[in-house]
């Protein structure tokens, strides 16, 4: 839900939220001048290891959106939010 209400601010729009894995289909701004948009595949996880603990297939997930990044190791990109949040203006 939290990721929802940035997402604007963080560049992307949500196009789908599931319960199956990955959790949300969004599109990023790649380029604002010319409208360019990336499809990306997202998977919400409190901590970004839960995304290894959970035995999930990194080739079917673009990036991990976590609160605690927690896991250095991830081959993914990782978006911890409870960094992002206190940079915001609010």
């Amino acid at each position: 839900f939290l990721f929802g209400m940035v997402s604007r601010e963080l560049g992307f729009i949500v196009e789908a939220i599931q319960a199956a894995y990955p959790d949300c289909e969004a599109k990023r701004c790649i380029d604002k001048r010319q409208q360019r948009w990336q499809r990306v595949r997202i998977e919400f996880e409190y901590r970004s290891s839960n995304f290894r603990d959970h035995g999930h297939d990194p080739a079917v997930c673009d990036i991990i959106v976590c609160w605690e990044h927690d896991w250095p190791e991830c081959s993914l990109e990782v978006i911890e939010l409870r960094r992002l949040i206190d940079t915001m203006e609010g």
